[in-house]
């Protein structure tokens, strides 16, 4: 399983953090999303057939820029 962080720029309210967590809990392979709006930051573990580049995509897509 990975753990991943990905940075987003423009989460500002409890609105974004649950649009974030229940769009990406539904994808197949991710197993926990939790979204720290204080840190502006997505903590993720998946396995595979998810995989980080399309987990960006999907908040890509949802509206929110990508830090890193």
């Amino acid at each position: 399983m990975n753990s991943q962080a990905i940075y987003i720029k423009n989460i500002e309210n409890e609105a974004n953090k649950i649009q974030i967590e229940s769009h990406l809990a539904q994808l197949i392979g991710v197993y926990n999303v939790s979204v720290d709006k204080d840190y502006k930051r997505v903590l993720i573990d998946f396995k595979t057939p998810a995989n980080l580049n399309n987990l960006e995509k999907e908040i890509y897509d949802l509206g929110f820029e990508i830090l890193y």
